[in-house]
């Protein structure tokens, strides 16, 4: 009787170690992957979320599909420590900017892109500073002259790249504005279109998107000039050495595995350079364009690094 008690232990704790390891080494994903964007749904960071979680999806190239979630609010703060702080299982990633970097220096939250695994980049916009059909700005030697005579009403989002962007090409050019919070693009443009500021930062998507509404361009942060918008000057072209793109990476909280991290990395590079998603992104002025972790933290390192003495600067005036 007491061979058999033990024999029976023995066989039932081997069937829990094999359940245990099966469990353990069970293919990822088992059920859908949460995708947070912080951000209103029709925004450029959206789009380029739905656009990939679509084309993984019809291609089966994860084995559940990936699920879109917006979550706006506090300049896309909410939504990064929403994830940084998910179990780090592979079932929480979100897609972001560049604001992982300008939340913290501008003093908005105590984490940046140190505090996620960042997994890929699936490509960017080019930005530009734009105004509304009714603004006595027409041109960039307006902008030059009406900055002369006072600060121009500048609509943003405080702590993020459409924030940092302006006032670092302000400090480069000698422009003077006068920053308003107005919140995310949707609200910048109400802000633009009703003529309460004057200028804002639009990604070329946005431009392409509000077009009908009458906002133009009048100067783009690249080193060429962006095919959608041929008459649209560079401010390299105006003797301005600054060039910004709003860069699309995917975050997970830290310490996801290596292996989760491989099988993500794998589908969205693979949905990242999909014939489709590339002609869809062009006709938006989005480059796709994928890119392995290493090169998107040496590219937020600079960010952090040229932001600084900006910042600093900015508060010494207070």
């Amino acid at each position: 009787m007491i061979l058999f008690s033990t024999y029976n232990k023995a066989f039932h704790a081997a069937a829990g170690l094999l359940v245990l390891g099966l469990t353990a080494f069970a293919e990822y994903p088992e059920r859908p992957i949460k995708v947070i964007v912080p951000t209103d749904p029709g925004g450029s960071i959206d789009t380029v979320a739905r656009t990939l979680a679509r084309v993984i999806g019809e291609n089966d190239w994860l084995s559940e599909k990936m699920v879109v979630v917006n979550q706006p609010g506090a300049g896309g703060t909410i939504a990064t420590r929403r994830i940084k702080d998910a179990p780090n299982d592979g079932y929480t990633i979100g897609l972001w900017h560049q604001g992982l970097i300008t939340s913290k220096a501008m003093g908005i939250v105590d984490y940046d892109h140190t505090a996620f695994e960042i997994l890929c980049s699936s490509g960017y916009s080019e930005v530009g500073i734009g105004t509304g059909p009714k603004s006595r700005i027409k041109t960039y030697d307006d902008l030059l002259t009406e900055s002369k005579r006072s600060p121009i009403k500048f609509s943003t989002n405080i702590g993020l790249p459409v924030h940092l962007a302006p006032m670092i090409f302000a400090n480069e050019s000698g422009i003077s504005f006068r920053f308003i919070q107005a919140g995310g693009a949707s609200q910048r443009l109400a802000s633009v279109m009703g003529s309460h500021t004057e200028l804002s930062v639009f990604s070329s998507l946005d431009f392409s998107n509000f077009k009908e509404a009458g906002i133009r361009p009048l100067v783009f942060f690249t080193e060429e000039r962006v095919d959608i918008f041929p008459n649209t000057p560079t401010a390299l072209e105006k003797g301005i050495d600054f060039q910004y793109q709003t860069q699309y990476f995917w975050i997970t909280p830290r310490g996801v595995s290596s292996e989760i991290l491989d099988t993500l990395e794998i589908a969205l590079e693979k949905a990242s350079e999909d014939p489709q998603t590339t002609s869809y992104f062009k006709t938006l002025g989005l480059i796709s364009r994928f890119e392995q972790s290493e090169a998107i933290q040496t590219s937020l390192n600079k960010i952090r690094d040229r932001s600084a003495p900006v910042i600093e600067q900015m508060r010494n005036k207070r």
